[in-house]
């Protein structure tokens, strides 16, 4: 089991002295959500680096942070593109005129525009051994940020086991609670029907009738076996590897829904209690469930 949330990081060259640092950020999310951010001349590495997540995540919104530092001497040369200059300077003055807006720019406002200076750097887009290079640093952070998720996953293991426990004794004293239900129905109707028409004869046959439909309004037998089922499952589940979260997150559901049956079955107060009980833990279940992948 792996958590969602995890960082990583690393650092390494390139072959042309470049400083390279990798950052790696995962939070919850439905779905792969990847977002990168590099220089653009190293952007031909970003399918590659795709790829390498795929290998560690299925699911969450991880970031990548890409930072690159040239090494002294190795500083990108600027230049001007005066046709760029030009153009912006004609439409301007072109346009300028009809809308009675000042007719010249400066040569500060010029520069400033997109375009107009432009970076040579020192080195050329990375060819393959470059890009290489490059992702196998990239593969570190991942490699980093993985191992962090690993750890996480082992402690939401624990917590998810410790939830159960405490799952499978309320769902056990649920299932004890059921016993004597038909004796202690009869007993609270004929009280209620005594208190009621005091002095007439009881009508044995319509008060076991009664009995009879109230107790199987009552009667969660078969909430109580789903529930056992689902939880041998979920134990099945965590003994697993790979991405089990979406399947842990259905079954969660599945368990709600039979507590949730079983509650609007019960009347008596110790059930209701029970009922309420499990609910509140399966909660604390499915927050946590949120963070796996």
């Amino acid at each position: 089991m792996k958590s969602m949330t995890g960082f990583g990081k690393a650092a390494g060259a390139l072959p042309d002295g470049t400083e390279v640092s990798v950052v790696v950020k995962g939070v919850n999310h439905r779905f792969l959500d990847l977002g990168i951010k590099l220089r653009d001349e190293y952007a031909s590495a970003e399918p590659a680096i795709r790829r390498a997540v795929t290998k560690v995540a299925q699911r969450g919104h991880i970031d990548i942070l890409i930072r690159t530092t040239r090494p002294a001497g190795a500083a990108a040369t600027a230049r001007i593109d005066m046709d760029a200059a030009e153009k912006y300077s004609k439409e301007w003055r072109e346009d300028s005129s009809k809308r009675g807006l000042p007719a010249d720019l400066s040569a500060r406002d010029i520069l400033s525009l997109p375009g107009v200076v432009r970076t040579d750097d020192a080195a050329a887009a990375p060819d393959s051994t470059f890009e290489e290079i490059f992702v196998q640093i990239v593969e570190s952070a991942l490699q980093d940020f993985d191992a962090a998720r690993a750890r996480e996953g082992a402690t939401l293991l624990l917590t998810f086991k410790e939830i159960l426990q405490r799952i499978d004794a309320g769902v056990a004293l649920l299932d004890a609670a059921r016993a004597g239900i038909s004796e202690r129905i009869a007993a609270s109707l004929r009280e209620r029907i005594e208190k009621l028409a005091a002095g007439i004869p009881l009508d044995e046959g319509r008060l076991a009738q009664e009995v009879a439909q109230l107790a199987d309004r009552a009667d969660i037998t078969e909430e109580i076996d789903r529930l056992k089922t689902h939880l041998v499952e979920l134990r099945r589940l965590l003994a697993a590897d790979g991405a089990i979260g979406r399947r842990l997150d259905h079954l969660a559901q599945e368990l709600h829904r039979e507590v949730n049956t079983s509650g609007s079955k019960v009347r008596e107060a110790g059930a209701t209690r029970l009922v309420l009980d499990l609910k509140s833990e399966l909660e604390a279940f499915k927050e946590q469930v949120q963070n796996v992948e």
